[in-house]
């Protein structure tokens, strides 16, 4: 049989069965969209994470610290590194302000919020020159300084981890040549940047180590690179362990191949690809199944089994490219106006343009023209299998199970809820900016003077004076304040046996440095910063002055080198330790160790070599006490009229002022943008499940009509048929939402939310949905006389 004829049988079949043709082409069509819709779907939730990462961690995938120059022009030459950026810290200054030089490639990875300020200057220009420089705002308001004007400022650099002096950079002259916005949420911050011809000067005479910023060409595979690259820069896994890396795991988690995101998409297709293949292959052995007596008819005048099956393939074939052409273009525009309208509208309230794309990506078209070649293939060859091993008459007769429709009808609805329910509780990590800035400013606001890095060197040291903070503590909306004092005048020292040190903590090396000679035995010092506040009950809910007595709390590290436990005892000892050489004759204290943890008073009052005491130790040694942070907490609803006192309180008396709320108040507007995305694209996923759970089970009961039929003609009345349906449906969703909720308890383990908060919604719609839409499929086939006629 010729291909002319062959296309005349299958051309007069598609229009004698016109409504089978349009249904078919319906199927095939909206099978097309969801996949497009999906992927989009998906690609939009995965656009929306990357650039929330990009806004609040960076575009860098790894951020080396510590390292080489050498070791840092070795990963900007490596291939598959596509941009690599470097930073060099020269030191601080006495009053506190940072010196580093960026170069073009860090300010580009940086993040695009949170190091908004050091993307462009907003006066002048960048440093070129060696004299050169550019200043944060807050550091030319204090000193009165403009552009052209000269500095002179001496610098030291310390170890991060020890707090050792690395270098000095004595009498450092500068002149201003730019001015960048202060840093995001830490208005008090001061930095200058230098030119590179004097970062590279001071590298070579210092033998200084930089810090690298890495984006890799190949992005979904961030934790392979980086141990690729360690080995590339000679470090085997052991050595690797020693190299000071940080993995951008908000950004990774957006991008990767191994992502939650990737997961729910592929578990999506697979679901849609199933649903297609089944009712693919369902709907064409219907339309052979009403051609029975053509085909017998063909058979008997000679047409043999190859031309069935040319018949068969040759209207499938048709049918596909009719459904899926249509399809594609009823994607494009539907997509278009999802989130190129609808969508739009809510992003632009919520100020969340920018997160969806109207657009389709190439990896949402590539995915669904691979889903749609797929799902025609195995339905296609399975017809064709059965046409070429079994009698026309035999395949037409054989009986369809019920079965395997009502699996996959439940595979369905329990695949789309908890694809919706892990769509749901997705965490964009923007919390995680939260609490870093509670981590500095635990209150609401704070009022803070003077630095520990530059009193520590002596000098005038500044302090928030009594009255000042009785004014604070009586100003409108204050509901409560804490204080921190601190002693700058006389150094608190620990003392101990080298024997009874940890060995394997941080501090170790720094006591051992410090070793000497203490009533004729060699004893490891450490020098301390005492620090005291009057609300010690604040920081340690369960302390009791009477019972505790003398108290303390230590940073981890430290309490580690001196195997020290919460509740164990230590002594401190004032500096006359060392000058006499001996602990007769010294004032000492023994303290109870209340609590460990990072010791963090302020931005600029953070260090390792910090010690929080009780009020009454604290004055027990000689030496002045110095109030420098003072947090504030409001009372509800006078968040404003309390920042504005101290405020103008701050500014009167030339203290630095922060309101936490502000500077947390581009993270929660960024969590809350993505939320408000996630609940349409939630909406979206949820119309695609519907949709194709309807579908499934209309095929269903379109296949069960002459039972139907029957039923009717035996006396059994609709209502006993809606009934009938609607506790398949129940049972059908009793199951659906059993086996979702052993995986939403799985999940829900940890968190804080409740089970029923996060996923009641979701598991009463499945059963819902269950019930419902067999009810009114039913409902719709009696009306069009299709399971009664």
């Amino acid at each position: 049989m010729d291909r002319k004829k062959t296309l005349s049988v299958v051309r007069g079949y598609l229009f004698k069965e016109k409504r089978n043709t349009v249904l078919t082409s319906l199927f095939l069509c909206l099978a097309t969209v969801f996949l497009l819709i999906g992927n989009q779907l998906f690609a939009n939730v995965q656009t929306a994470n990357r650039l929330n990462a990009q806004a609040l961690e960076g575009r860098q995938h790894v951020t080396y610290s510590d390292v080489s120059e050498a070791e840092f022009q070795k990963i900007k030459a490596c291939d598959f590194v596509a941009e690599a950026g470097l930073s060099f810290h020269l030191g601080q200054a006495e009053d506190g302000t940072a010196f580093d030089y960026i170069d073009e490639s860090f300010r580009d990875l940086g993040a695009t919020v949170a190091e908004a300020n050091i993307k462009q200057v907003i006066n002048g220009r960048w440093a070129q020159k060696e004299g050169e420089a550019v200043f944060t705002k807050n550091y030319m308001e204090k000193y009165g300084l403009e552009l052209g004007d000269t500095i002179s400022v001496s610098l030291a650099a310390t170890d991060a981890d020890t707090g050792d002096v690395t270098f000095r950079i004595p009498d450092l002259t500068l002149t201003v040549v730019g001015v960048i916005d202060n840093a995001t949420g830490f208005t008090d911050r001061k930095n200058g940047y230098v030119s590179e011809a004097l970062a590279e000067k001071i590298l070579r005479e210092k033998n200084g180590r930089v810090n690298a910023v890495v984006r890799f060409a190949d992005e979904e595979k961030i934790t392979e690179n980086l141990d690729k690259l360690n080995a590339y820069l000679g470090y085997g896994e052991e050595e690797s362990e020693t190299l000071k890396t940080q993995i951008n795991y908000m950004l990774a988690e957006a991008v990767t191949d191994g992502g939650t995101l990737k997961k729910q998409n592929t578990a999506m297709n697979f679901t849609i690809w199933l649903v297609g293949v089944l009712v693919v292959y369902n709907i064409f052995y219907n339309r052979l199944f009403e051609k029975k007596r053509d085909f017998i008819a063909l058979r008997k005048i000679g047409f043999q089994r190859k031309d069935l099956m040319k018949i068969a393939g040759m209207e499938f074939l048709i049918l596909i490219l009719i459904g899926f052409a249509a399809g594609i273009l009823a994607g494009y525009f539907l997509n278009q106006a999802v989130y190129g309208e609808i969508m739009n509208a809510f992003a632009h309230a919520y100020d969340a343009e920018g997160l969806v794309s109207s657009e389709l990506s190439r990896d949402s078209v590539g995915n669904t023209a691979v889903m749609l070649l797929l799902m025609a293939i195995p339905g296609m060859a399975g017809i064709m299998f059965q046409l070429q091993n079994a009698l026309p008459t035999e395949f037409m007769r054989s009986k369809r199970k019920n079965a395997g429709k009502q699996v996959l009808a439940l595979l369905i609805v329990s695949l789309s809820a908890i694809l919706i329910s892990i769509l749901g509780i997705q965490d964009n990590h923007s919390d995680e900016g939260i609490l870093f800035v509670k981590e500095y400013v635990p209150g609401d606001l704070q009022v803070t003077a003077g630095s520990i890095y530059e009193n520590i060197q002596g000098g005038d040291i500044p302090s928030i004076s009594d009255s000042v903070f009785q004014e604070m503590k009586a100003a409108p909306g204050i509901r409560q304040v804490q204080d921190y004092k601190i002693n700058y005048d006389r150094g608190i020292f620990l003392c101990e046996d080298r024997g009874k040190l940890n060995a394997d903590s941080g501090n170790y090396e720094s006591m051992l440095a410090m070793e000497q000679e203490i009533d004729g035995k060699k004893q490891c010092l450490y020098n301390l910063v005492l620090a005291t506040t009057e609300n010690m009950e604040a920081l340690a809910p369960g302390y009791d002055e009477k019972e505790d007595g003398h108290a303390a709390i230590m940073e981890p590290e430290l309490a580690k080198t001196l195997n020290l436990e919460i509740g164990d005892t230590f002594t401190i000892y004032d500096e006359q330790l060392i000058a006499n050489g001996s602990k007769e004759g010294c004032k000492s204290a023994r303290v109870k160790l209340l609590d460990i943890r990072n010791v963090i008073l302020s931005e600029n009052h953070i260090g390792g070599n910090l010690l929080v005491v009780d009020g009454e130790t604290a004055r027990a040694f000689p030496g002045g006490l110095y109030r420098q942070v003072v947090n504030v907490w409001t009372e509800e609803g006078l968040e404003a009229v309390a920042a504005s006192n101290l405020e103008r309180i701050s500014d009167m008396n030339g203290y630095s002022f922060r309101n936490a709320n502000s500077q947390i108040q581009k993270y929660i507007d960024s969590d809350h943008s993505q939320k408000v995305m996630q609940c349409f694209f939630i909406i979206i996923l949820a119309g695609i499940g519907l949709l194709d759970y309807f579908n499934t089970i209309f095929t269903n009961l379109l296949n069960r009509r002459n039972d139907f039929k029957i039923m009717h003609k035996i006396g059994i009345r609709k209502k006993e048929m809606y009934w009938m349906v609607m506790k398949e449906g129940l049972c059908q969703g009793g199951v659906a939402a059993g086996i979702v909720m052993i995986v939403q308890a799985a999940w829900s383990a940890g968190r804080q939310e409740t089970f029923f908060s996060m996923f009641a919604v979701t598991d009463a719609i499945v059963v819902a949905a269950c019930a419902l839409f067999p009810f009114f499929i039913l409902w719709y086939m009696f009306h069009k006389k299709m399971a009664v006629s």
